[in-house]
């Protein structure tokens, strides 16, 4: 027998998976947490805590392409986090479905 909250859930994601998979608030979630990594990563080499990091860095590293990296890590998880809460949310699906067919029976 499903509950209430697991029969609302098999409403909603019947109607949420046959549009596209992407996202927005997921896309906007998982982009922020890209930038709060690329910006530690940013603050560690600025504030200097490893040395030998920091020296690489001064001596390679153009502050554009800082930016740029920043940017990327924070795209790359966020394209990755919403194809993983989508996988995640699907498998929930299936795995209620499987648990209503089971009470049918």
């Amino acid at each position: 027998m499903l509950k209430k909250k697991e029969i609302e859930f098999l409403v909603y994601w019947e109607k949420k998976r046959l549009e596209n998979k992407f996202n927005p608030f997921f896309f906007i979630k998982g982009f922020a947490v890209g930038l709060v990594i690329g910006l530690l990563i940013a603050l560690s080499l600025v504030l200097g805590w490893y040395k030998r990091a920091n020296m690489d860095a001064n001596t390679k590293l153009n502050p554009l392409v800082l930016l740029l990296a920043i940017v990327l890590i924070g795209v790359f998880l966020a394209i990755f986090y919403n194809g993983f809460r989508y996988e995640e949310c699907e498998q929930h699906y299936l795995e209620l479905k499987h648990k209503e067919k089971e009470s049918v029976e």
